[in-house]
């Protein structure tokens, strides 16, 4: 399937790339139905994306968690977890939307409401985890060791 993307242009990405969210996401709810699909830069950079399937926006930039805070341990609640058709965190997909910053050092990722992907249902849903120290803006560069 191809989608169009306002940074990339036209992109083919497979149907299993496809979510549906029901709820949509904070700020966005009006839009469902999103594409993740990762775009290189060179031979050894590569970035995943969550884009918008009928619109150029939003796309967001997103990392697993655990790229750059490697103790993640995310903790759900019931009702999120019956959202997204799981028993359990190991299910499921987590993406922290990334906030770019003029200065790359700055780059923040949201680790206290990740986007949820349940692979099998093709479901997707921004939750706010019950871990209480996690933060909304967590910059791993200028906050080295923090998350290990």
């Amino acid at each position: 399937m191809d989608i169009n993307t306002r940074d990339f242009g036209t992109v083919s990405v497979e149907e299993d790339a496809l979510y549906h969210f029901p709820e949509g996401l904070y700020g966005f709810e009006n839009i469902q139905e999103y594409c993740v699909f990762s775009q290189s830069f060179d031979e050894e950079i590569s970035f995943l994306y969550l884009q918008a399937k009928d619109s150029l926006d939003p796309c967001f930039l997103v990392f697993e968690p655990w790229d750059l805070y490697p103790n993640y341990a995310p903790s759900l609640l019931e009702a999120d977890l019956n959202a997204l058709d799981a028993t359990g965190p190991e299910e499921l997909i987590f993406l922290a939307i990334t906030t770019i910053a003029p200065n790359p050092e700055e780059l923040s990722l949201n680790v206290k409401s990740p986007v949820v992907l349940n692979p099998k249902t093709r479901t997707g849903r921004q939750v706010i985890l019950e871990n209480r120290d996690y933060p909304i803006r967590f910059q791993p560069f200028l906050n080295p060791g923090k998350g290990e």
